[in-house]
């Protein structure tokens, strides 16, 4: 089925050129409905006649002109206008762009010409509608997230508030677009230094920051903000904002002896790392945290910098696994521009970026041997050499580092030097297992529940006899880690008010061994070639075990010469 012409409305006050041009556009195939002879005309029948496009002379009889005539139909209707006339002087055509006008024909005009605009006109307003569509899409689907989202110009600047965001700011679009976050969003200095420190650092070393809101009126609001790169805007973030005020609210009804700096347990092996790190907390040594995959080794850094002197500056974190010997010389010590290939600007290092505060590295062991060097010489005087440069720049941090590897091995086998583990090993903390502190487990599985439940806005009010037995009798080689993401698992599945067998990940219900990084004695190559055959070839689940990544498996599989297959 062919579609219908289009209905162009002519507005030409000389009746012979506006008949000239009726003829025209009957020609080619165009469906006139009507002609107008002045502005007052043009706009009732703009409003009658419902046109796809509106041809325009810009010098018509009568108390308005042709411009201000397609201000006023842009008002009543919105319809693509083109301009005709006579006149082509500069001042015209600056009146005219105020229109925004999708084209602009000099009389006289041949034929194909004025067929030429007119469909270079209709095609510009079809995918112009269809932007404008794929916008609301957009927008309404933002708009119905729980979580909000703001997107930031690179200075700053607010260039879209979803709906979340402006309830929860008590603002609205128009209040929030164009202005600073920072006016909008009313937070102590602290957090928003905090805030902008987040954003400028690379993605790949960002983390969610947690800040309470507090607006004149109304009760404070504890919001998680998530920083993303615009993958439009070099420079532009886009933030995601989730209010975890009901999850607060949950967990300050959790009984308060059991929770200490966001970690929870009654069970002795936990009380006793609690005192520790309140111990560690008052002093400023280098510490290390050792514990298998998914023990909480980052949090209890955190917990130890938020208790410390330190707390009022940055925690800054790397996973040190998987890293080249350039990226993570890059990451820590910064570098100039032009220093190698890629560094096509100044690059403040983690050394630097964490003065006053707290740097956090996580699996330390897999740090390259010439890092490891330069590390060490950083911790002996308190100076980083950036790469590129031959001045020491002096830094203030503290130094926590996380390994699950037994770093006294790996120096005793040159994998690790011996040096620096001195000196990172100032003072230590040794994290259980889960399976160590099963006491824990109902107090973490609760704590959890109502986590995802608040997350996803599911009532979900307990775990069944059974699904609990299944919970308490597995032994949870990833650890706390891994209790999470089965009840996040098991809440996503759950159709009903109690968490079932059935809602539980399927390898709860496979026996479940000790698992082999716990064997002693075994070298290196003992170990993985047990993970792997625990995780029955699964290569990802293999590293997950052994905490550490994919492809620092698979380097470790080649260095040891051991079968990939």
């Amino acid at each position: 089925m062919t579609e219908p012409a289009a209905a162009i409305l002519i507005v030409e006050d000389e009746q012979i050129v506006a008949l000239d041009i009726q003829s025209n556009l009957e020609r080619l195939g165009y469906r006139v409905v009507g002609t107008a002879a002045s502005g007052e005309e043009a706009c009732r029948m703009a409003a009658g006649f419902e046109p796809d496009l509106v041809l325009m002379d810009v010098r018509i009889d009568g108390p308005i002109d042709g411009i201000e005539t397609a201000q006023r139909i842009r008002q009543i209707r919105d319809v693509p206008i083109l301009f005709l006339t006579a006149y082509s002087d500069a001042e015209t055509l600056k009146r005219a762009k105020q229109t925004e006008p999708y084209g602009y024909l000099v009389k006289p005009f041949a034929e194909h010409d004025l067929r030429t605009a007119i469909e270079v006109a209709l095609h510009k307003r079809a995918a112009d509608a269809q932007v404008r569509e794929t916008r609301d899409d957009l927008q309404a689907i933002l708009d119905a997230q729980r979580h909000g989202t703001v997107m930031l110009d690179e200075q700053g600047r607010i260039r879209f508030a979803s709906r979340a965001v402006r309830r929860i700011l008590a603002v609205d679009s128009a209040d929030a677009v164009g202005r600073d976050l920072r006016a909008v969003l009313p937070l102590p200095e602290g957090q928003v230094a905090a805030l902008v420190e987040i954003c400028r650092v690379p993605q790949e070393l960002r983390t969610r920051l947690p800040v309470v809101l507090e607006i004149e009126d109304s009760p404070a609001r504890h919001l998680e903000i998530e920083v993303a790169d615009d993958p439009r805007d070099a420079g532009g973030r886009i933030l995601f904002v989730c209010d975890v005020s009901p999850l607060v609210d949950l967990r300050g009804q959790l009984d308060q002896q059991h929770v200490f700096e966001n970690m929870l347990g009654k069970s002795k092996a936990m009380r006793q790392v609690f005192q520790l790190v309140e111990e560690l907390a008052r002093v400023d040594s280098t510490v290390l945290i050792e514990g298998e995959t998914g023990t909480g080794k980052e949090l209890v850094a955190r917990a130890i910098h938020q208790l410390s002197g330190r707390s009022g500056g940055p925690f800054l974190a790397l996973n040190c696994g998987g890293l080249s010997e350039e990226l993570a010389a890059s990451q820590l010590f910064g570098h100039r521009r032009g220093s190698f290939t890629g560094a096509v600007a100044d690059q403040r290092g983690l050394f630097e970026a964490s003065s006053g505060g707290t740097l956090f590295l996580d699996e330390i062991g897999e740090l390259p041997p010439r890092v490891q060097a330069s590390l060490l010489r950083v911790l002996e005087e308190n100076a980083v050499l950036p790469l590129g440069e031959s001045q020491l720049r002096p830094v203030n941090f503290r130094l926590l580092a996380a390994t699950h590897r037994d770093l006294a091995e790996e120096a005793l086998q040159d994998r690790f030097r011996q040096d620096l583990l001195y000196r990172i090993r100032v003072a230590r903390v040794r994290l259980p297992a889960l399976r160590q502190r099963r006491d824990d487990l109902p107090l973490l599985i609760r704590a959890f529940l109502a986590t995802h439940c608040a997350a996803t806005g599911k009532e979900i009010h307990a775990v069944s006899d059974e699904a609990m037995a299944l919970l308490l009798d597995y032994s949870w080689p990833g650890n706390v880690r891994e209790l999470r993401n089965a009840l996040e698992f098991a809440v996503v599945r759950c159709r009903g008010v109690e968490i079932q067998p059935d809602d539980l990940p399927p390898e709860l219900f496979q026996p479940s061994p000790t698992p082999p990084v716990e064997e002693s004695g075994a070298d290196e190559a003992e170990r993985i070639a047990a993970a792997i055959k625990w995780a029955r070839g699964n290569r990802t689940r293999a590293a997950n075990l052994l905490g550490i990544s994919r492809a620092t498996l698979y380097r470790r599989l080649n260095e040891l010469g051991l079968d990939h297959d």
